[in-house]
């Protein structure tokens, strides 16, 4: 089979890469598009998995519409040269319109609630659209419902063993602390943290215990000491073996729910996801990022390096892993359910 896969964003790096590989071991095909955005290009790099780039997008109108342009006319011409049987995304638009006016099959998934032309692409290109049961955010168009999170495509246990060299870097007790520079479309209107919170957060901890910072913007001349310097490839067995995460990703809060790490989440969004993960599992402790919410926040980041209980969190990751599925062994099945009821010839 030949199969076409759009890269938009670092994560969905993450959410195909062992599916790419795992349908290469079968003898599938593989082609992948990948927008040069953040560490996206230097994942695929450290997971040795060839790729086209599609170029850099923008923030500029300007510059969104050319590389809206240029994402169409590359996909267009490889659609043509490459004669994919199937494509598959995370919620691309770019993918969408091509797969819908070449009448190709497009598995399609998404966790972003906070996408606001989702609901307008997937009722005009019709992809095969895949949410994971969380997701709250009500969407007309047919679709169907996934008993997993989509990092478990690459952190569950049958795919993932954290390494434990990592430490050598981080030490063993230690706490991440991640700031992210909320420029995503799905961000705007998020109230990010100011500097100040920055540095008495970072205070605050590091007299607990010590701090590592993954910062997606320049950190304050104060705080660069505590810069986290592993490759990007490292940052899950990183946070496997760290005592808390802190910070303004929901991803990277999921991530670490999934390993048995707790978090505290700073952010003005709270997805399915992470409503699912602090009220039912109790993984995640989910604060605004007012300054009240921000002090209470500190405070319970506080209490749970007090308590210093991993077995605690580790018997919660159990309770998931009971109960969610492996993403990308579900990835497979809906792929081997196009092979078996198309009969395509390879």
């Amino acid at each position: 089979m030949r199969i076409l896969f759009d890269i938009g964003h670092p994560a969905h790096v993450h959410y195909f890469r062992n599916l790419i590989q795992l349908q290469k071991n079968q003898g599938d095909q593989i082609y992948l598009l990948a927008r040069d955005k953040d560490i996206t290009l230097e994942l695929l790099e450290a997971y040795k998995i060839p790729y086209i780039s599609k170029g850099k997008g923008g923030k500029r109108f300007s510059d969104r519409s050319m590389y809206t342009i240029r994402s169409l006319r590359l996909i267009e011409n490889t659609i043509r040269n490459f004669k994919p049987h199937l494509c598959i995304s995370h919620a691309s638009p770019y993918m969408g319109m091509m797969t819908a006016l070449k009448r190709i099959p497009h598995i399609m998934i998404n966790d972003t609630e906070g996408a606001f032309l989702f609901q307008h692409l997937v009722k005009l290109f019709k992809p095969e659209l895949y949410l994971p049961d969380t997701f709250e955010k009500k969407i007309s168009y047919r679709h169907q419902t996934l008993n997993t999170y989509l990092e478990l495509a690459y952190l569950h246990p049958d795919l993932f063993t954290p390494d434990r060299n990592v430490t050598d870097e981080t030490g063993e007790n230690f706490v991440l602390v991640r700031f992210v520079s909320e420029s995503a479309t799905h961000d705007q209107g998020r109230k990010a943290v100011g500097d100040d919170f920055k540095k008495k957060l970072v205070e605050t901890l590091s007299s607990v215990k010590q701090v590592w910072i993954s910062s997606e913007d320049p950190l304050p001349r104060e705080l660069e000491s505590f810069r986290l310097r592993v490759p990007p490839e490292k940052i899950h067995d990183v946070i496997a073996h760290a005592s808390l995460l802190v910070g303004g990703s929901a991803t990277m809060s999921s991530e670490a729910a999934v390993l048995g790490v707790p978090s505290v989440l700073i952010s003005q969004n709270r997805w399915g996801y992470i409503h699912e993960l602090e009220e039912k599992y109790g993984l995640v402790h989910y604060f605004r990022s007012d300054v009240k919410s921000q002090e209470a926040a500190i405070s319970k980041a506080v209490s749970i390096l007090e308590e210093n209980n991993p077995e605690k969190w580790q018997a919660k990751r159990a309770e998931i892993l009971k109960t969610k599925r492996n993403m990308t062994e579900i990835l497979m099945e809906l792929i081997q359910n196009h092979k078996t009821k198309k009969s395509i010839k390879v």
